[in-house]
């Protein structure tokens, strides 16, 4: 199938709409690759999209202040392929008119839409008192809001936590979000105290959901497409997040997931060459050993084959250890088929 083809059978999953309803237009449950820091780049997204043409990607989160002012490794965080959209912006900052000017970036992109990060738990971030820190500051989190959809045509939506120690202020948040701007909102099911490691929580957000108007998302803690399902319940839609790393096929039903390695090492290899493609050969191996690592984890003497995926230098390194894991043991790719 050409790439012409491919991307408008892509593309044709998607209805066609005004900007700023975009969230609304949806009549099923959306599904959508969560935005993760280090992982959800270009090339992963692509990788994704491939799986599963149906869902929504986001970018990994971005300074609105460094867009702003044009810094280039962050101009390169914002490059995406026709085929991963919808794609979702998403930056995160303090400063009213970084957001504005970053928003007007994003539309001049073609981006789909923007998301606002206020969620993340990194202690860099938290002390630069953004991300999470917003929710200990709704004033400047709505008037973050308010800035961004007043200076796009854009739908504009953020993305938070249950809240800092507990969700007592999640729908005062959530309404005060709407009223501001907030196209829809998307919660991560677990604090800012206990940011991972801790089943999630997701009572609040169908609490959240009963008191707006606009689209509620969960995120946190699913690891199957079925269980996703299970959880959305009253909410319009879900993100799988750090499920995906290492398997992308996560976002199809169980019984379409392919069982032996051998039916997922194609996919394995594009994404190596896609991360060439966007960031050179050097960087993009670099990058790319990280989720090498996790698609064979669980594989049969998987430890033995760690020091040749750390040191992985090209597309023909890639293809060589690709090779002997494939004619490897019968087992061995039943067990990563299961994993």
């Amino acid at each position: 199938m050409s790439c012409l083809i491919l991307t408008t059978l892509k593309r044709s999953l998607f209805p066609k709409v005004s900007r700023k309803s975009f969230w609304k237009t949806f009549t099923a449950h959306v599904v959508g690759l969560a935005p993760m820091e280090g992982y959800s780049d270009s090339a992963f997204r692509q990788v994704c999209k491939t799986v599963a043409p149906q869902i929504i990607t986001y970018t990994e989160f971005t300074s609105a202040d460094g867009l702003t002012y044009k810094a280039p490794k962050l101009l390169e965080k914002f490059h995406f392929n026709p085929i991963e959209a919808p794609v979702i912006a998403q930056i995160f900052g303090k400063n009213e008119a970084s957001f504005a000017s970053a928003a007007r970036f994003c539309e001049d992109l073609g981006f789909a839409g923007i998301d606002l990060n206020m969620g993340c738990p990194a202690k860099k971030v938290v002390k630069s008192e953004h991300g999470i820190a917003l929710r200990r500051n709704h004033d400047l989190a709505f008037r973050l809001i308010s800035a961004v959809a007043k200076a796009t045509q854009l739908p504009v939506s953020v993305k938070t936590r249950l809240g800092w120690s507990d969700a007592s202020d999640l729908i005062a948040f959530g309404r005060g979000a709407e009223n501001a701007g907030a196209d829809m909102i998307c919660i991560h099911a677990r604090t800012y105290q206990e940011p991972y490691g801790v089943p999630a929580v997701w009572g609040p957000v169908y609490d959240l959901k009963k008191s707006l108007s606009i689209p509620v998302y969960g995120n946190g803690g699913i690891t199957r497409l079925e269980e996703g399902f299970q959880r959305v319940q009253n909410l319009d839609g879900f993100l799988i997040g750090q499920a995906a790393i290492g398997n992308p096929w996560v976002f199809l039903p169980e019984a379409e997931q392919p069982f032996h390695f051998a039916a997922k090492a194609p996919i394995i290899r594009q994404h190596a060459a896609w991360m060439i493609q966007e960031r050179g050969e050097l960087n993009g191996m670099r990058q790319f050993r990280k989720h090498f690592l996790q698609y064979v984890k669980g594989i049969h003497n998987a430890k033995a084959l760690r020091s040749d995926i750390c040191h992985v230098a090209s597309l023909s390194d890639v293809d060589r250890t690709l090779e002997i894991i494939v004619q490897g043991p019968m087992d061995q790719n039943e067990a990563l088929g299961a994993a």
